[in-house]
Order: C-alpha cells, then sequence, then structure tokens
C-alpha cells in the first residue's frame, strides 16, 4: 500500500497558519481573559505597545505586524485603531483566514479600513460620521442609542489612550471588506 503526501502551498504557509490557528484555540479557551490595558497620562506606550499588553488584541498585533502596519501603529500618529480582537479572527471563514494570513498585500489592505488619522473618542459622533481611513476610504459608522457602530461592528471596548491615537475594539470583520481583501489575495495568487 503506498501512501501519498499531498502539498498544499509552501511549508512555510502551512506552518504560519497552523499557528496562527493554534494561537487562536488558546486564546480563545482561556477561562479568565486578562483585561485590557487602559493607560492615561502623556507616558502611556504607543498603539503597537498598548494591543500588545492586552490579550485580547494578540491576532490584531500578529496581523498587523504580518502585512507591515506595526510600524505605522509604532511610530506615526495621531492615528485612530479600530482594532479587531480574537474573537473576530476566530469567526472569519477558514478559508478566508488562511488567504488573509498568506497574502501580505490582502491583510494590509483589510486592516488599513481600521485605521483613521486623528484622535477619535467613540462619543465623538461628529469625528467618527466624517472619519477617513489611512487609504482615504470613509469609515462606515453608524451612531445608535446602544452604542456606535464601526464597519457594521459595535464598539465593544473604546477610548483607550496612547502617546500616538486611540485604540477601540471591534469583535467582528464587516464582510464585504473581508470579501475584498481575500478576492485580492486570489487575484494576486492567479498572477504568479
Amino acid at each position: 500500500m503506498k501512501f501519498r503526501l499531498k502539498t498544499f502551498g509552501s511549508m512555510k504557509r502551512t506552518y504560519f497558519v497552523c499557528l496562527f490557528l493554534c494561537l487562536t484555540t488558546f486564546l480563545l479557551s482561556q477561562s479568565n481573559p486578562v483585561p485590557p490595558i487602559n493607560h492615561t497620562g502623556s507616558d502611556s506606550p504607543d498603539l503597537l505597545t498598548v494591543a500588545e499588553a492586552n490579550h485580547s488584541l494578540s491576532m490584531f498585533v500578529a496581523a498587523a505586524q504580518f502585512s507591515g502596519l506595526a510600524k505605522m501603529l509604532r511610530n506615526e500618529g495621531p492615528l485612530t485603531v479600530f482594532a479587531l480582537n480574537n474573537q473576530a479572527f476566530a469567526n472569519l471563514p477558514k478559508d478566508d483566514l488562511e488567504a488573509l494570513l498568506t497574502n501580505r498585500a490582502a491583510m494590509h489592505f483589510l486592516l488599513a479600513h481600521y485605521v483613521t488619522h486623528g484622535n477619535i473618542v467613540k462619543d465623538d459622533a461628529a469625528s467618527l460620521l466624517s472619519a477617513r481611513t489611512i487609504v482615504g476610504v470613509k469609515l462606515r459608522t453608524d451612531i445608535r442609542s446602544e452604542g456606535s457602530y464601526v464597519n457594521g461592528a459595535k464598539l465593544s471596548e473604546g477610548d483607550i489612550p496612547c502617546t500616538n491615537g486611540m485604540i477601540h475594539v471591534l469583535n467582528s470583520f464587516d464582510p464585504g471588506l473581508v470579501h475584498d481583501a481575500v478576492a485580492l489575495a486570489k487575484a494576486s495568487r492567479r498572477k504568479k
């Protein structure tokens, strides 16, 4: 009896996807999640450092580092980041997540739609409604009596100040943005 191994892309890609999924499973299984750090004052760390200290944003940090946005989050500002928590990544369809984790441009495209210029607090409806992302697209916002929604997701946590901006946390991705990012990943794969 002969066994044949099928390969699905490079070992590097497979390893990264497996590591990312294992980390997701581990973090979601934690019964006592670490509360987010809410720094105040002028000595608070930059956006990336604050996100790194918040265990519920570990997948966002990994995605930002993979996509190349990490340098911007550490050095530029002021920026407002609508960071996707681990649950948002875990809820993505497996095929979509794999496509995003293996294509830097697609991940950058997706995450860039969640970062705006300026320092926007969650209760500043006028700034939220007029905000534009770092790629120049108007942020899709909806202000309701029960809270503010950004790109279709309710702000689950907000107003985490940093030296170079503000972090707000979202628990789901905009399906339309995910679709566009995955299409970008698939198109670039076909070109190779």
